[in-house]
């Protein structure tokens, strides 16, 4: 994967040490007193740090995605969704991703590779979301969800997925990212 390197905080920008308003086990939102380079003003900015995210595009042998459906707090409905979760301290995002597979659906496969990496709002947060490919899935276990999961495992056919993201089904915006990944790498694969 070829990544474009941009460069770091303009010229001129001065900030101020981050001091944490607020932390809890996944986030911690953080606040920093900004000095633009280019008009001089000052403000205060806010930030939310996140661990790395991971997403995975999991593909059967009959080219059928693996798809979960959970409770989402956020939206308060279920969420149509591929697995993913949080990369924890010292794990790659590709360990990280064939673990969740494995956890939320039972699921492994062959292949495994990192197709793409976003980060998730560049204005607000400093994480990233990555999302691995997985090839030839197959159940080999049950699900081990945590308490406060309740997941529901579907595979559906490529066409089908694609439908649901039409009629907005699939709206969640890193899921949306991460079947963008596997768009393009299949393309890429032709």
């Amino acid at each position: 994967m070829k990544t474009t390197h941009f460069p770091a905080r303009p010229e001129g920008w001065q900030i101020d040490e981050p001091r944490t308003l607020f932390a809890n086990p996944i986030m911690k939102m953080v606040t920093s007193k900004v000095r633009s380079g280019r008009t001089g003003k000052t403000q205060d900015f806010y930030r939310f740090e996140f661990p790395r995210w991971v997403n995975v595009i999991a593909v059967t042998a009959a080219g059928e995605l693996v798809l979960i459906r959970q409770y989402r707090f956020g939206t308060d409905r279920m969420e149509l969704e591929i697995p993913g979760g949080a990369v924890n301290d010292g794990e790659s995002p590709l360990t990280a991703g064939l673990r969740e597979l494995l956890e939320e659906t039972g699921y492994s496969g062959e292949n495994s590779r990192i197709i793409g990496k976003i980060c998730p709002n560049p204005a607000i947060q400093n994480n990233l979301c990555y999302t691995v490919l997985v090839e030839n899935v197959r159940q080999i276990a049950e699900p081990k969800q945590d308490d406060m999961e309740d997941i529901e495992v579907l595979t559906l056919p490529r066409e089908k997925v694609e439908s649901l993201i039409l009629d907005g089904n699939i709206n969640h915006g890193l899921v949306l990212n991460g079947l963008m990944f596997f768009t393009l790498e299949m393309q890429k694969n032709r």
